[in-house]
């Protein structure tokens, strides 16, 4: 069941796919260092892609023009990055190679992308993309043809999808028509199947690296807590486990390169601070005490952690190892935000 969606210029197909081919082929091993960080650099609607080494040293500007670039994530194989940019009017989803040597425009609709989210083998995108009723729904697309698939057909709504590191599923949140969450599914893109993982306010699912555990948010218990549930290749195992047990809002999990612990944020401090703790929920560890809120993270591969902060008043950037120690990544001028390692 595949269509294109909203779509200007149905003859972008043709061109773009021959666009998309060069991509791909480039792109392979173009850079291929895993120990950059990408993150949008600016102030919002004047945004840049920039990538650094993780002591702050080898700055480079990879999409940088007067248009509004934001968002960026890696691809797995660490050659492309996706992103989002106004340059063509709305928001609308590219790749550019890690170099900044080629950029491939992959949307041309009237409505605003989001939520991009990769492939472990570096060859689709899924994001997504409002019809024209504003409803959010899930669509993926292959690097090598551009061609347009739905996700899923009979939905009200969905958003959060993020693909199984193993390749099989995307994982997503399924919303009622008030646009309220009814609970995560499991879809194979390359198959008919749908799973239900939960019947409750779940949100924001994230993988294992062993696409064996599904960690999310859920405020079934009144406030929102973290959550796991086991993943077979029949789909979810057993009930959901509870993670943190807090009167105070936990959310953004995500599990470490080792899949031993997950890391979220909370305000169960002054401010929004960082904690990890381990898939069973014990051993809470407390990373950051800020009375300002930490407002983005992501692991990086040896087990470090970069994070956005305000300290100053103005986001910028940090690298943090498991036992709390920082050190600035960015002491420009502009704002650094949404960075992914």
């Amino acid at each position: 069941m595949t269509r294109a969606l909203l779509s200007r210029t149905p003859l972008l197909l043709l061109v773009t796919a021959t666009v998309a081919f060069v991509l791909f082929v480039s792109a392979c091993g173009i850079f291929d260092d895993p120990g950059f960080i990408v993150y949008s650099e600016g102030e919002v609607g004047e945004r840049d892609i920039v990538i650094v080494d993780p002591t702050g040293q080898n700055r480079r500007v990879v999409v940088g023009d007067e248009s509004d670039d934001f968002a960026p994530v890696w691809s797995p194989d660490q050659s492309r990055i996706a992103f989002l940019s106004d340059r063509d009017g709305n928001i609308e989803l590219y790749v550019v190679t890690s170099d900044g040597a080629s950029m491939m425009r992959l949307t041309n609709s009237i409505v605003d992308e989001s939520q991009p989210t990769w492939s472990p083998d570096s060859k689709r995108i899924a994001f997504t993309a409002p019809e024209v009723d504003g409803k959010p729904r899930i669509v993926w697309l292959a690097l090598a043809d551009l061609q347009q698939n739905r996700l899923i057909f009979g939905s009200e709504s969905e958003f959060d999808p993020v693909w199984s590191p193993e390749g099989t599923w995307i994982a997503f949140t399924s919303l009622d028509e008030r646009g309220e969450s009814e609970g995560l599914f499991l879809r194979n893109p390359d198959g008919v199947n749908e799973l239900r993982i939960s019947e409750s306010s779940d949100r924001s699912p994230a993988w294992s690296p062993d696409s064996k555990k599904l960690a999310f948010v859920s405020t079934r218990d009144g406030n929102e807590e973290l959550y796991f549930v086991n993943v077979g290749i029949h789909g979810p195992e057993g009930q959901a486990k509870r993670i943190t047990d807090n009167p105070a809002r936990d959310f953004a999990p995500a599990f470490s390169p080792d899949g031993g612990r997950i890391v979220f944020l909370s305000d169960r401090g002054a401010g929004i601070d960082i904690y990890t703790v381990s898939r069973t929920g014990e051993d809470l560890k407390t990373l950051t005490r800020n009375e300002v809120d930490e407002l983005a993270l992501a692991w990086g591969p040896d087990g470090r952690i970069v994070f956005e902060s305000q300290p100053a008043g103005k986001s910028g950037l940090f690298v943090m190892d498991s036992g709390g120690n920082q050190h600035q990544l960015s002491a420009g001028g502009l704002p650094s935000t949404q960075p992914d390692w």
